[in-house]
């Protein structure tokens, strides 16, 4: 069995073909009032289930960025479990952790992508190619440009997020730093490949920042985003 710790890596390069379909993705429905956007979701994800691997995954992960309790500071404990696990290599331990997190968060791309390998190297393939291709469509629905430049950014509904891409990138980060640019707000994260070969990733954070604001503000909302792009 390939070594657990290098499955997102390996199973997120696959994904990366479908990185154009972000440009092309739709913008998101019109804000729900806050007490509905709980409902919103839900309706959402119950549609997103019905259609995997072919539904919109930009609008679900910005109708679950929209819930009054999304939580922008903190990563679960199911999922540090399943990297934890990831990193003994130890599937028995860590596909249970990844499916504790797509119960919770099931736009949660890292998820996917850990079920998937285990799913595989238990024999589960159909199974396997669904979490697969759910994870390649909750990434690039974050790509939404090359990354590479601000008017490129990719774009996040909460800092785990911009891991999960450098991972489906196969790079890792180096450093980071936050960048105002054009009345907009940026994680530019310098990162290397394994080969040595160095890359600047730009992160659109407008939603990021507004969503940590509203977490310190209790009662207000979190909209986020510039009003002309997508998310």
């Amino acid at each position: 069995m390939r070594p657990l710790a290098c499955l997102i890596v390996t199973l997120g390069l696959l994904g990366l073909a479908a990185r154009a379909l972000a440009a092309d993705a739709p913008p998101a429905d019109a804000p729900v009032a806050v007490n509905d956007r709980e409902a919103a979701y839900q309706t959402l994800l119950a549609q997103a289930k019905a259609t995997a691997p072919n539904a919109d995954w930009q609008a679900l992960r910005i109708a679950y960025a929209q819930r009054p309790n999304f939580r922008v500071f903190a990563q679960s404990a199911a999922k540090r479990d399943m990297f934890v696990a990831a990193e003994r290599s130890d599937c028995a331990a860590a596909l249970p952790e990844a499916k504790a997190v797509i119960a919770e968060t099931y736009v949660d791309a890292d998820a996917h992508m850990v079920a998937a390998f285990c799913e595989e190297n238990a024999g589960q393939t159909a199974a396997a190619a669904l979490d697969r291709d759910i994870g390649r469509g909750l990434i690039a629905s974050i790509e939404t440009g090359d990354g590479l430049t601000a008017a490129g950014a990719f774009t996040v509904i909460d800092v785990d997020e911009e891991y999960s891409v450098l991972r489906a990138l196969g790079v890792k980060a180096t450093s980071q730093s936050l960048v105002h640019e054009g009345g907009h707000a940026y994680d530019v994260l310098a990162t290397v490949d394994d080969k040595g070969q160095s890359a600047t990733y730009y992160f659109l954070i407008d939603r990021v920042l507004a969503a940590e604001a509203a977490a310190l503000q209790p009662g207000s909302v979190s909209e986020g985003g510039p009003p002309d792009r997508t998310p």
